[in-house]
């Protein structure tokens, strides 16, 4: 009421578009008595107010009530949000948090154990999450929370504002009441400005964060894959948001040097985890000590290949001998420099024909066919078809030679690119009546098992006639009997 107030006094000197909003959880009896007086007041203040009810059993059998219906309130604030923006115009979502709450918050981090950025308390200015996503052009500001609680109720009485009291606010089984009620009064006898000191060390702590913040940059920069100009499209440097910012660009895979990384310290290491967690657009809410120590200890002290391996949410972890990638679930680990067919494409296609004179463009590449004189095959043919010879393709490696290949053209009726499939059969060049399973090939072949799902596959009906990068079957190789040659290449795209 304090912070209404305050806000509807400066609304035109600020220029200030108000809107009040309330969601009544359905918690206690007289919930609705609350809801009703928000509306009155807002009435008579003369600003519009959006409320909701929620029904009962909504937060019924969901775990941590409070967390619940804290991610019930902020989707409703989010939505309201979202009803009011106008392009390109950025949301805030103003709660009242006072200082004693700050003060609040850094007990209850500390006795939980965290680190700096938990005894940094709560930013006066933040994007909104929802599902651990910042919420686009809405942000959440705190404008109290440099101001004490006794302030508050004194500014109240001194205008006259009336106001409710929230009786959850004294049930002594949530932690922070405990802490209000129990801890601070014991504080307060040993330092009577204990809220004024603990909000001085969320400041000081705050600082902190900012200047670790640049370090962590510069040990991120030191060990991302390809520092010095190999894989440069594994990943790209994002600065964390500012505190009053945009939150920074999601990426989907952040991938590092091991061996650069085993050379940081342990304080780098870990804050080099976490700034790759808020890179790939997941807050670091609910990630603990435990769990970026557990996966920092593994990779300075195993060595081994493998992943995907879940780490924290939908992040996983996938390591080779040299590098570690931390990547969605539905990403590559590490960003494919060749052709590659990937969740998205497999979403909306089972297969696309290919035809003669046409083309099919796939993210950076486009794939094409084209039909060529017997007589004019370039000297080099066969070996475009065969690809026997060198190592295969890998993350950071591009032989473009092998992504192209010529075929008998009277041996296939229709082309279509896919992806593998179980069941598949390949019979590749000079194997005459001697197929194995598409999969076994794939791995004889040694193509990454995390790229097997997208990797580019020309069928002709249920056959496969190329494996991309690889070889052709045997069953449409040119013979002195061809006549029709296609040739089939992968070219990169302008974009």
């Amino acid at each position: 009421m304090a912070l209404l107030h305050l806000l509807t006094r400066m609304r035109d000197e600020w220029t200030l578009n108000l809107v009040v909003a309330h969601l009544d959880h359905s918690i206690r009896p007289d919930s609705r008595e609350d809801a009703s007086f928000v509306v009155e007041m807002a009435e008579r203040w003369t600003v519009p107010v959006e409320t909701n009810r929620l029904p009962p059993e909504a937060l019924t059998g969901s775990g941590n009530l409070e967390a619940t219906a804290r991610r019930r309130r902020y989707q409703f604030l989010a939505q309201v949000a979202a009803d009011y923006q106008e392009d390109g115009c950025v949301v805030d979502v103003a709660v009242a948090h006072t200082a004693n709450d700050q003060a609040e918050t850094v007990l209850m981090n500390l006795i939980r154990g965290s680190g700096m950025p938990g005894l940094a308390g709560m930013r006066a200015v933040t994007p909104l999450l929802l599902q651990n996503r910042p919420v686009p052009g809405v942000r959440v500001v705190r404008p109290l929370l440099g101001v004490s609680r006794s302030e508050i109720m004194r500014y109240l009485e001194e205008h006259d504002i009336p106001w409710r009291e929230d009786p959850s606010n004294q049930d002594r089984t949530f932690i922070r009441n405990r802490i209000r009620h129990e801890i601070l009064p014991l504080l307060k006898k040993i330092n009577p400005q204990i809220v004024a000191s603990l909000c001085r060390t969320a400041s000081i702590m705050g600082a902190e964060v900012q200047r670790s913040e640049r370090y962590t940059q510069q040990a991120l920069a030191a060990t991302r894959w390809g520092n010095e100009g190999e894989g440069r499209s594994f990943s790209s440097h994002t600065s964390p948001a500012s505190p009053g910012g945009a939150p920074p660009e999601v990426r989907c895979r952040q991938v590092f040097d091991l061996p650069a990384f085993r050379d940081l310290n342990a304080a780098d290491q870990r804050e080099a985890l976490r700034a790759a967690l808020r890179e790939l657009g997941r807050p670091l809410r609910g990630v603990g000590f435990d769990t970026v120590e557990r996966l920092r200890l593994a990779l300075c002290d195993e060595d081994r290949s493998g992943g995907p391996y879940s780490w924290f949410a939908d992040v996983m972890l996938t390591r080779t001998r040299n590098a570690f990638s931390l990547h969605h679930r539905d990403a590559t680990p590490f960003a494919p420099e060749h052709p590659y067919l990937d969740h998205t494409w497999r979403a909306n296609f089972a297969a696309v024909e290919l035809r003669v004179a046409k083309g099919i463009t796939v993210d950076r590449w486009r794939l094409r066919c084209a039909e060529v004189d017997r007589q004019e095959l370039p000297f080099e043919w066969a070996a475009k078809s065969t690809d026997t010879t060198g190592p295969r393709p890998g993350p950071g490696e591009t032989r473009l030679s092998s992504w192209e290949a010529y075929i008998d053209g009277d041996t296939v009726q229709q082309l279509r690119l896919g992806t593998p499939r179980a069941g598949l059969r390949f019979e590749p060049l000079g194997l005459d009546g001697h197929g194995k399973p598409l999969a076994d090939y794939l791995t004889d072949r040694k193509v990454p098992r995390f790229l097997r799902a997208g990797w580019p596959i020309l069928f002709d009906g249920e056959r496969v006639v190329w494996v991309g990068g690889h070889q052709i079957a045997h069953s449409v190789r040119i013979t002195p009997r061809s006549r029709r040659v296609f040739h089939l290449y992968w070219e990169p795209t302008c974009r």
